[in-house]
């Protein structure tokens, strides 16, 4: 008689199906696929997207920010930090104002590299390993911006919201209309929302379905002049990031390594 797969074996097995897809799957494919009952793989994904070990969006599953936050805090793999300094510390060089690097953990927003000048610099709160509410800051925002819309929705209608300046915007509404803009230019600028004296631009970390991942933000002096050219600066950095985060995923997943190789050669041709 065959042993009936225990309920960490059942975990593994639908973690697993998700990660080897190349989409999002709905509970009755990940159900077939894994052969795991369709009526524990309800259960099972409910709770990993409670704990956003998996994240869920129009009915279909992918992996999700925690998961993916404890795997690259592994001492077996770089750090997100890691990954991403080289390419932060060419952006400092060129604006030479504070440089951050930023994730979402649930209603918070959570330095985890800050770069700054050696001269004055506009004024910056965020040092690594200071969480900010995740609506009143720029990467936040920028990040809340990209996320599958159930979760979108769900920090835009519950996450906490607070008044540091009397710029900040603390209305729903008001936010979710920047939440908008910023889908559709792909930044997010909060003028004076922390600081009186400074303004936050961020730029979001997209991976290869469109979703962010973390958000690289620069705080310059509120009346800058220059925010086009940061902005291009900012994208190319975000750009530069989720390729070396996506390369080295590939690196550690031959077969991913191979549908990359795959996918580069068609779009050359």
């Amino acid at each position: 008689m065959a042993r009936e797969a225990t309920m960490l074996e059942r975990v593994m097995t639908l973690l697993e199906t998700i990660k080897d897809a190349d989409r999002s799957l709905s509970a009755s494919e990940l159900a077939r696929l894994s052969g795991v009952p369709m009526a524990s793989t309800h259960r099972i994904l409910a709770e990993l997207a409670r704990t956003g070990f998996v994240d869920r969006a129009d009915g279909a599953y992918r992996i999700g920010m925690r998961l993916w936050q404890v795997a690259v805090q592994s001492s077996y793999a770089p750090t997100l930090g890691e990954i991403a300094r080289p390419f932060l510390e060419d952006l400092h060089a060129v604006v030479q104002m504070p440089t951050l690097l930023s994730v979402i953990e649930r209603d918070d927003i959570v330095n985890i590299e800050t770069l700054h000048p050696r001269g004055p610099e506009p004024t910056n709160i965020t040092g690594p390993g200071v969480r900010l509410p995740v609506l009143v800051s720029s990467p936040g925002m920028a990040i809340v911006a990209f996320l599958p819309r159930e979760q979108r929705e769900a920090v835009l209608q519950n996450a906490r919201i607070t008044r540091f300046t009397p710029y900040t915007v603390t209305d729903r509404a008001q936010l979710r209309m920047h939440v908008d803009a910023i889908r559709r230019t792909g930044y997010a600028a909060l003028k004076r929302w922390i600081v009186p004296e400074s303004t936050g631009v961020a730029v979001p970390i997209l991976d290869e379905n469109g979703i962010a991942s973390a958000a690289v933000s620069v705080t310059v002096p509120y009346d800058y002049a220059e925010q086009g050219d940061l902005v291009l600066a900012l994208r190319t950095t975000a750009r530069s990031i989720a390729r070396a985060i996506s390369d080295r995923a590939a690196y550690n997943d031959p077969q991913l390594a191979l549908r990359k190789l795959m996918a580069r050669a068609t779009q050359t041709r």
